[in-house]
């Protein structure tokens, strides 16, 4: 058998990372495209050899028989597109962020569960060897309970939040089609800047590995020229009495690396982690202990998502990032944004079924 995929957005990280990675696995078909634009629909198609292509993403569900669909959209349209997927009883990866607002992420993870169906969140450092390791490492308490955490996540974001993607080309690799002037720039698409974009990626991830849940956090944004935010620096409190910060910039410039690094302290020892330069080490009373280097292609393995959704159609292994992690970074997110608006802290309060969070009036202990 193979995976019936339908791909529903035409642009740059899809051309790039989604389109050919499903060409390249055996275990699948690109059945159909979906992009309102007809320019990006055609050099889509035509690159990849797919003749069913549609303006209209419930045109292209209701015409065609599928599996499975990526969707990769402008972030303001992600809830609506990825809820005809998963009404149509399809296997979603769903690119970050999430949703804008937490409660339509709490809709899809409950329409997937109804329908038995796999949502997926595309957070390729997931499956990051490196990653898994830590996580397994942390998880068994060999270094007993976290005690704080920092993540800096610098990345090379600027000009996309000025509306001038072009000025990336080389530096992000667009082999054929560019963001929009408007994906990243304007707040009514994108939600937000550096918040959304990246900080998405660096919570997800930080709370990925640690398993650690946000209590409570602080947040400070900062602009500069742009409509949307350009920096952020978060202080957290996490459940269990944990403390850590989460800093992220997007002003780094294209001839520098970017930079994504945590480090985990814990009561028996701690981690320090470059995730961007591949190394890992470990130290405990007994002495440091090296992972093995990751080799640049591994590092951000990109292609890792979409094979697990093919994975998980096929009935196959478990999902490597799953919906409700993705929930986890739009709450985290929703707060960041609140927190700085209002210059109070955000205090989280979940139950089983509905976590919220809500503005408090004490300040942060």
């Amino acid at each position: 058998m193979r995976v019936r995929v339908g791909v529903i957005g035409c642009g740059w990280w899809s051309t790039e990372t989604h389109l050919p990675a499903l060409a390249a696995d055996d275990r699948a078909t690109i059945v159909a495209l979906a992009d309102p634009d007809p320019t990006r629909r055609r050099a889509a198609g035509d690159r990849f050899d797919v003749a069913a292509r549609y303006g209209d993403v419930s045109e292209m569900v209701a015409a065609t028989a599928l599996d499975a669909a990526v969707v990769a959209v402008p972030h303001n349209a992600h809830h609506a597109v990825a809820k005809v997927a998963l009404e149509h009883d399809l296997h979603t990866l769903l690119e970050k962020p999430m949703t804008l607002d937490p409660a339509d992420a709490r809709e899809l993870i409950a329409i997937a569960k109804s329908r038995g169906r796999e949502l997926l969140i595309d957070y390729p450092w997931h499956y990051n060897t490196q990653v898994l390791a830590i996580k397994d490492l942390l998880a068994s308490r060999r270094l007993g309970p976290i005690e704080h955490v920092s993540c800096l996540f610098a990345s090379i974001a600027r000009a996309l939040y000025a509306g001038r993607p072009e000025a990336y080309r080389t530096a992000l690799g667009y082999t054929m089609t560019a963001p929009s002037p408007d994906t990243y720039s304007d707040p009514a698409v994108a939600g937000g800047g550096q918040a959304q974009t990246q900080v998405t990626h660096a919570c997800a991830l930080l709370l990925w590995i640690t398993g650690l849940t946000v209590e409570r956090l602080i947040a400070l944004v900062a602009h500069r020229e742009l409509q949307v935010d350009l920096m952020d620096a978060i202080a957290v409190a996490f459940e269990g009495g944990a403390l850590g910060t989460l800093s992220s910039t997007g002003s780094l410039i294209p001839e520098h690396e970017e930079v994504l690094e945590y480090r985990i302290f814990a009561r028996d020892g701690h981690v320090l982690f470059d995730v961007n330069q591949g190394t890992a080490t470990i130290h405990t009373p007994r002495g440091s202990e090296h992972l093995e280097p990751l080799p640049l292609a591994e590092r951000y393995p990109s292609w890792a998502p979409v094979r697990n959704l093919v994975d998980l159609a096929l009935g196959q292994g478990v999902n490597g990032s799953p919906g409700e992690i993705g929930l986890a970074a739009v709450e985290f997110v929703e707060a960041v944004y609140r927190s700085a608006s209002t210059g109070e802290p955000v205090v989280f309060r979940r139950s089983t079924e509905t976590p919220t969070a809500t503005t408090s009036t004490q300040g942060a202990r």
